[in-house]
């Protein structure tokens, strides 16, 4: 598998063959979906951890990104099962031997293809937070970011509240607007939170 990035430009090969060549235009924000796990089967397929939200833009015909060597290099989605596993095959990646070095990478799509509502999810900006203050709406009480830490499923953001550590869920559902000017994160802490 050989690939290139030329003057904006993607090229991959697989196994040499110029007939499995393609070219793709150049993209320059990408919004992190998953993680590729283990191939499935014989036939070049992959398991991939997504959340069951991100899941729909996982269509046939469809690019995901994965980091090869640095680069981001398109592969274009063959075909979908969601099943006991959700499994994906790409295009040109026809058996389990070239499915293997594609295992246990991140993958992305291109951020233009996805809602503005799931653009705010904290997961993939996670190493952009630090000095962040979030603010809470309801209490007006103010909180600066630590750090982040990475649950099941959840990013969490790690502020003194009363002299020890708390933990706020950084959720779509829970934040009203980023200001990434000001660094605040205008959120509706959950009632409680605050007072474990």
């Amino acid at each position: 598998m050989d690939y290139a990035c030329q003057q904006g430009i993607y090229t991959f090969t697989i196994d040499d063959s110029p007939q499995l060549s393609t070219s793709f235009k150049q993209i320059k924000d990408f919004f992190l979906i998953g993680k590729t796990l283990k191939s499935h089967g014989t036939a070049g397929q992959l398991r991939l951890i997504i959340e069951d939200k991100f899941k729909g833009y996982m269509q046939k015909g469809t690019y995901i990104f994965l980091d090869l060597d640095g680069s981001k290099v398109p592969f274009q989605i063959s075909s979908v099962q969601d099943g006991a596993h959700f499994v994906i095959s790409l295009k040109d990646v026809d058996d389990k031997q070239e499915s293997d070095t594609l295992g246990g990478k991140e993958f992305w799509v291109e951020t233009e293809s996805v809602s503005s509502r799931h653009r705010m999810s904290p997961r993939n900006i996670k190493g952009k937070w630090d000095d962040f203050t979030i603010l809470d709406s309801k209490s007006g009480k103010s909180f600066v970011i630590l750090r982040t830490e990475e649950f099941p499923q959840q990013l969490m953001a790690v502020v003194n509240h009363n002299d020890r550590e708390l933990l706020i869920p950084l959720h779509e559902n829970l934040i009203i607007e980023i200001d990434k000017s000001e660094q605040i994160i205008h959120m509706m802490i959950p009632e409680g939170l605050l007072e474990l």
